[in-house]
């Protein structure tokens, strides 16, 4: 047995004798190959860190304030908060894929697909509230009702909340409207559309009324759509989960005019605004107005499209919302108003001037995710380069002035690069496409109002 021992012994001493220069070569090869996994992995770790930043840029969620009355009811809207993000995200792999690793959008946006909602180019007024104090009712806005500034958990950013209440809520900023102008929020309820209940409407009334304060204490009636006529011309958008019938959600649209043969009313089923996903989760209205023509989209699905909405030479000097709401248990909230005027001329300004820049193309807040209701847009800027394929294309992206230079210069060049990728993988753009930022450095409004930064968040196109 000792010699068996002895023997195995030797053999071994000489396997490593004879391998020993080999192992050596091996273990530095080793040894470097454990520096290049430590080195990448710390790169990782510090793109992750910068990731993590640009999420906080343009917007960083602040603590949960709310009024004695919304503390009130605070296990009710946290709960519906909470449900409306899970919407948000679960839809958002439906609307775009999200971002790569490097930040660019490689998302989809066939959903949107027969979405044709340009936004004006001008934008007149953007509210989303970050200004006014959380319990207060908007500063710029004048009201018979009662209404107040919330937050959420998990969704983003400030809203007006209409609860139990009656009476009209008169942003001072929607006036004098133009032959072609187009109007977007963020509409959000936390109730079933469809069952029975108490009134609780939510009308949008485009006036002539030059002075809209002086008849705040004009009512609508409870039904689909019974807004009282006045001596001035209005046409109306209402949002009501009440029928006669307790049915389904309705969009309706009222004209009343001094000739009572031109007045009707009529109604139309918004499917989107009562599928499984509508309660607690952010729904973007868009409306345009195109001379007497009438658009309104709920996300992508359009649900009214009247050509006669408005009467001949009547112009429209104000808007308000008229909430009637008979319980306290049924919500609605709106945030992120933007108003915009002008007929869009993407095609002719690219193609003409060789330059375009545009603020319709949005992002979610601090990413270069771009939001769903960018396509109309793209569509546009893709079928100009479409027509002229041989001309190279530079994008520039651009922010606003919150978050650290450094950090939105990022997120600029991300940006960009985003819309690259859409024009590229989703529209089919053959053009060679350059993508840059400038990150904060170089606005065209006052960063410090809102409307200014949202004018500011820009993507900016050269043609050459």
């Amino acid at each position: 047995m000792k010699t068996k021992i002895l023997l195995l012994s030797v053999l071994l001493f000489s396997v490593f004798s004879v391998d020993a220069q080999i192992w050596k070569n091996m273990g530095k090869k080793v040894e470097k190959k454990i520096e290049q996994k430590a080195s990448q992995r710390i790169e990782r770790k510090i793109d992750k860190a910068i990731d993590k930043g640009l999420d906080k840029v343009e917007e960083t969620p602040g603590e949960i304030g709310k009024s004695e009355k919304e503390t009130a009811k605070k296990s009710q809207r946290n709960t519906g908060a909470q449900m409306g993000n899970a919407g948000r995200e679960d839809s958002s792999t439906d609307e775009l894929d999200g971002l790569s690793e490097d930040g660019n959008s490689t998302a989809s946006l066939r959903r949107y697909s027969k979405f044709t909602f340009v936004p004006g180019e001008e934008i007149i007024a953007f509210d989303d509230f970050s200004q006014d104090a959380v319990g207060d009712l908007p500063a710029s806005w004048v009201s018979t009702g009662t209404s107040e500034i919330v937050k959420f958990e998990h969704v983003e950013g400030n809203w007006v909340w209409f609860n139990k209440t009656k009476g009209n809520f008169v942003p001072e900023y929607l006036r004098d409207f133009p032959e072609d102008f187009t109007l977007e929020f963020d509409l959000m309820y936390d109730f079933a559309f469809g069952t029975y209940s108490n009134a609780r409407l939510l009308n949008l009334v485009f006036s002539d009324m030059a002075n809209p304060e002086a008849k705040l204490s004009w009512e609508g009636t409870p039904g689909y759509f019974a807004l009282q006529k006045l001596a001035d011309n209005y046409t109306g958008i209402e949002f009501s989960g009440l029928g006669h019938d307790g049915g389904p959600f309705i969009t309706g649209r009222k004209a009343v005019s001094a000739d009572a043969s031109l007045n009707f009313t009529s109604r139309y089923k918004a499917d989107q605004l009562i599928n499984a996903d509508g309660k607690n989760t952010p729904i973007h209205i868009s409306i345009a107005r195109m001379g007497r023509r009438m658009q309104v989209f709920a996300n992508e699905i359009k649900v009214l499209d009247m050509t006669n909405a408005f009467e001949r030479d009547v112009k429209l000097s104000s808007a308000r919302f008229y909430v009637l709401n008979s319980t306290d248990a049924d919500n609605y909230y709106i945030s992120n108003i933007r108003y915009a005027v002008g007929k869009p001329d993407t095609r002719n300004k690219l193609l003409s001037s060789g330059t375009f820049t545009t603020s319709a193309i949005t992002f979610n807040s601090g990413s270069a995710q771009i939001k769903p209701e960018s396509y109309g847009i793209l569509k546009e800027i893709a079928d100009a380069l479409k027509s002229e394929p041989a001309k190279s294309v530079t994008i520039i992206g651009h922010t606003d002035s919150d978050g650290s230079d450094v950090l939105n210069q990022q997120l600029s060049e991300k940006r960009a690069d985003a819309v690259r990728q859409a024009l590229t993988q989703e529209f089919g753009v053959s053009n060679t496409i350059t993508a840059e930022g400038k990150g904060e450095s170089t606005p065209v409004a006052d960063n410090t109002a809102p409307s200014g930064k949202a004018q500011n968040r820009r993507v900016e196109f050269l043609l050459k």
